[in-house]
Parts: structure tokens; C-alpha cells; sequence
């Protein structure tokens, strides 16, 4: 059943290749002869960029300085991303997210830094107007029951966590630190669903109607301007009407520079929050662009999880020396 080149229209001498309307490949004998030359096609893009070995990294015990479980240091990433996001209107200060973690992983009894948190996110989730304090005392069970209340749905009716909770402070102490890691983080999505977080998040077309006031009020003053310079090398003897046109022309300028400003603020304040996504996913695996938690010249992190069973607080977390981050940093721009 063989047949010849020609036969399967796979020919490559020149007369064929003429015929087919191709360039002949033109005499290969020198090019053959000379030395560590590759006459093999070259691979697409794609396929060298599947050949490229992008490093797994070490795996990550300590996040800001804070050392942790494996299994915790995803748990706490996602606390510290959720602050970044809305720590401004979660009344959550700077340093106080990592104050906050340290003191679940390494402290038993219940500090003041944590109960602040815990109400804070309450009063989120409440839309309270009052002094959260008033209602949930620091020192008080009340908070931890109501946070028991909001994560219910999270944790089945006889989960330990939620047995725990129930008895207030006493209960609270005696939950490992992934389990308090995990109560703040469920506390955190229920927040997420509140009103005050879904406007923040719901702020991508109010992002874009910003930027196109900036841009169509500088194109109106630009213009405006032009208009001013030329009526003002054309103005001889003040005259009235004309004054009176180019004084109309500067309020105009000052009215669209009040709206540039006012579309510059929104922007600003819509910049603060942060949405975190991968920026590059395979089979269970993700590479996420966060924050410098281990190293200031290193943002991208890897994320390894089961598909099939993903199981609370069990990813692992990978950080890369800066050699290794160069490679998956040039890996994940050509993909």
C-alpha cells in the first residue's frame, strides 16, 4: 500500500512545489554538510512552550513573617486578600490582619485584636449604624454565638466547630488554629454577600463610565482652551462681546475640570478593591499574582489541589527563589 510522495502530494522537489504555487526549498546538500544544523520544521509556539520545565518552587510554612502549617497557609492568604480588598471598609487597619493571624495561630485565649475583627465583619454583615461594641462586647460571648449563627450553613448541625461556638469564649478556646482560621475565613465569604462588599464588587461598569468622563472631559478642555487662546489673540480694545464669550468659555474649562476631578476621585476609590484571580490554571494547579508576603520580589505563588477533592485548609502553597520566578513569570506571559 505505499506510495511515493508525489503520489500523496507530499512532494518537496522544485517542480512540484512550483506547480503548487510554493517556494522551492532550493539546494539543501551544503546546509546539510555544515555542522549542528537542525533541518527539522520548527515546533509552534505552544508545543516548546509545553516542553519548558516551570519549577514547582518550596513549599510555603510562613506568610508575613508568621510561621504556619502548610495546610493553613492558604486559609491565611485568603484572609489577608480579603483585607486588601475591603479591610478599608471592614474598619480594618493597616498591620491588623497579620496582628490578627498571629494571634489565632499562637495565642489560646481570645485576645481583643480578634474579637475586633469578628465584630467588625459583624457589623459588615448587619449593616449596622451603631457602635458594634455596644452590641457585641469584646470580652462577651455574644459574638462568637452570632458568628456560630451566620456559619451554620457552612458546617453540618453536630460539626464540632459549630459545638464549640455555641458555648461562647470557652468553646473558642478549645478550636485548633485551622479551625479558627477557618470560622474567620466563612465569616469573611458571608460578608462578601452583604450589601456594602457587593457594591464594591459590583464596580466594574462604574469603573469604565469614569474613565470615559476623564477622558470626554480633557478632550472638552483641551478644546475649550484652543478656543480661549485663539479669541484672546483676536480681542482688541476689550471688547465686550467678546469678553463676555471668553469669560463663558473659562467657566466651561472650570465645569469640566470639576467633573474630571469628581470622575478622578470614583476612580481612585473603585482602584482599592482588588479582584484576585489566577493568572494562569493547568490540572490542579494555579498560579496566583498576590501580594509579597514572602518576598518583595516575588508575587507569583502556586497552588496545588485536588480536583476531585477539595477539602478545606488541604491545598499546598509553593513560593519561588527569583530565578524560579523569572521562569514562570516568562511561562505564564507567552501562555
Amino acid at each position: 500500500a505505499w506510495e511515493c510522495p508525489k503520489c500523496r502530494n507530499d512532494c518537496n522537489c522544485s517542480r512540484c512545489k512550483t506547480r503548487k504555487g510554493e517556494a522551492p526549498t532550493g539546494r539543501m546538500v551544503r546546509a546539510a554538510k555544515r555542522p549542528k544544523v537542525n533541518l527539522v520544521q520548527t515546533e509552534s509556539n505552544d508545543a516548546l512552550m509545553d516542553e519548558i520545565v516551570v519549577p514547582r518552587g518550596t513549599l510555603m510554612t510562613c506568610i508575613a513573617g508568621m510561621k504556619l502549617q502548610s495546610e493553613d497557609v492558604g486559609a491565611a492568604i485568603q484572609f489577608l486578600e480579603f483585607c486588601r480588598s475591603f479591610g478599608e471598609i471592614c474598619k480594618i487597619g493597616k498591620g491588623q490582619p497579620e496582628e490578627t493571624l498571629r494571634h489565632l495561630t499562637e495565642l489560646q485565649e481570645v485576645s481583643s485584636v480578634v474579637a475586633d475583627v469578628h465584630i467588625n465583619l459583624l457589623s459588615v454583615i448587619e449593616n449596622g449604624k451603631d457602635n458594634p461594641f455596644d452590641k457585641y462586647p469584646r470580652h462577651g460571648d455574644e459574638w462568637i454565638r452570632k458568628v456560630g449563627e451566620y456559619i451554620s450553613l457552612t458546617f453540618h448541625a453536630e460539626d464540632f466547630t459549630l459545638q464549640c461556638l455555641n458555648q461562647g469564649v470557652s468553646g473558642y478556646r478549645s478550636l485548633n488554629p485551622s479551625c479558627k482560621l477557618e470560622v474567620l475565613n466563612c465569616l469573611c465569604d458571608e460578608a462578601l454577600s452583604c450589601e456594602k462588599l457587593r457594591t464594591c464588587i459590583d464596580n466594574k461598569d462604574r469603573k469604565c463610565v469614569a474613565t470615559q468622563e476623564i477622558k470626554a472631559a480633557t478632550r472638552k478642555q483641551k478644546e475649550l482652551k484652543r478656543r480661549y487662546d485663539d479669541m484672546t489673540k483676536t480681542i482688541e480694545g476689550g471688547d465686550t462681546a467678546n469678553n463676555e464669550e471668553a469669560n463663558d468659555i473659562l467657566s466651561q474649562i472650570k465645569e469640566a475640570e470639576e467633573v474630571k476631578q469628581a470622575a478622578q476621585n470614583e476612580l481612585e476609590m473603585l482602584k482599592r478593591v482588588h479582584r484576585t484571580t489566577p493568572v494562569m490554571e493547568d490540572k490542579g494547579v494555579k498560579y496566583w499574582k498576590l501580594g509579597s508576603y514572602c518576598n518583595c520580589n516575588i508575587s507569583i505563588m502556586r497552588q496545588e489541589f485536588d480536583e476531585e477533592n477539595r477539602t478545606k485548609n488541604k491545598d499546598m502553597w509553593f513560593m519561588f527563589t527569583e530565578d524560579e520566578h523569572k521562569v514562570v513569570e516568562d511561562h505564564v506571559t507567552t501562555r
